[in-house]
Order: structure tokens, then C-alpha cells, then sequence
């Protein structure tokens, strides 16, 4: 029998905030994208986002895991901020400790929702001021003995848009 890992959804966002969780995903990349119809621009992350730890089996001792890469999209950023990091270390992979995001009414805009979002990593934090976030699995999750896919077995660093066909 094939083991994998059953996606509910292949596009999550921030309405689904509460059901997922960021803590030690690998970002491989980030790019600016400029929006053509207006004056906004969406932040993408490429990460390896892992959908479940898998409790270790006697005799294993170590966690596994379901990681599939995924593009996180930030959409109409503004304010942001970067503050990276590492002193009295060497250039690591940077790493999500933690996401938060608060929702807020724009003063004065009828209602316009945004969030403030902070991304603690373990080698600094970004925030950032965004209208909300999508993020797309590019791949259906593949179990691993690591928290991260690594570059060769991800097919590289990708910006994709194009969500992986399998969920239930």
C-alpha cells in the first residue's frame, strides 16, 4: 500500500490562519511582485511548509514529516520590514519560528479590512502590512525524515502559481 498524505485544500488563506502553522518551515526565496493594474505589490515566499510531524515509532527515535513546497503570497504589501541576522553564526537557510497576523479595519475606508503580519524567524523577523495572504501547494506533501526538502528534491527555487492537483 502507498502512503500520502491527503490534502484538504490545495490553495489555503487567511481564513484557514487558525488551522495551519509555519514553526520551522524553510524559506528558500522571496521576490517583490509588481501588480500591472495598479500601484501594489504582492511579497511571494518560497517555503517548504510541513503539514504534519509524524510521532516516531519504535525503535525510530526521530520525528518524520509531510513537506510539500508551497508559494506563500502576501497580496498589496506595504511598511515592510526586514531584520535578518546572524551574528556569531554562519549563513544558515532562513527558518519561520512563528506567523502572526491581526486583522484591522483601515481608518476612514468604509470597512477595508487588512493585517499587520509579523514572521518571527529564528534569524530575525519580517513584518509587513498586507490585504491577505494565499498560499498554493505546488506538490502533494512527501514523507521525510527532515524538516525540509532541500533544493535538488523541490525541483529548485519556485514562484509558482500553479497548485498540485490531489486533495480529498
Amino acid at each position: 500500500m502507498r502512503e500520502e498524505y491527503l490534502l484538504d485544500k490545495n490553495i489555503w488563506t487567511e481564513e484557514d490562519f487558525d488551522q495551519m502553522g509555519w514553526h520551522d518551515a524553510n524559506i528558500y526565496g522571496f521576490i517583490i511582485r509588481k501588480q500591472e493594474e495598479d500601484w501594489t505589490s504582492d511579497l511571494l515566499l518560497d517555503i517548504d511548509y510541513i503539514f504534519k510531524w509524524v510521532n516516531p515509532h519504535p525503535p525510530n527515535q526521530f520525528f518524520t514529516f509531510w513537506v510539500a513546497p508551497c508559494t506563500l503570497v502576501f497580496k498589496e504589501c506595504f511598511n515592510l520590514k526586514m531584520d535578518i541576522g546572524t551574528e556569531n553564526y554562519s549563513v544558515s537557510p532562513l527558518e519561520i519560528s512563528d506567523f502572526f497576523l491581526i486583522k484591522k479595519i483601515r481608518p476612514n475606508s468604509e470597512g477595508s479590512i487588512y493585517y499587520e503580519c509579523k514572521i518571527e524567524l529564528h534569524q530575525g523577523e519580517i513584518t509587513f502590512e498586507s490585504s491577505g495572504f494565499e498560499q498554493i501547494v505546488k506538490e502533494n506533501p512527501k514523507h521525510i525524515n527532515s524538516q525540509v526538502l532541500g533544493l535538488e528534491k523541490r525541483g529548485g527555487i519556485n514562484f509558482g502559481l500553479m497548485p498540485c492537483s490531489t486533495v480529498i
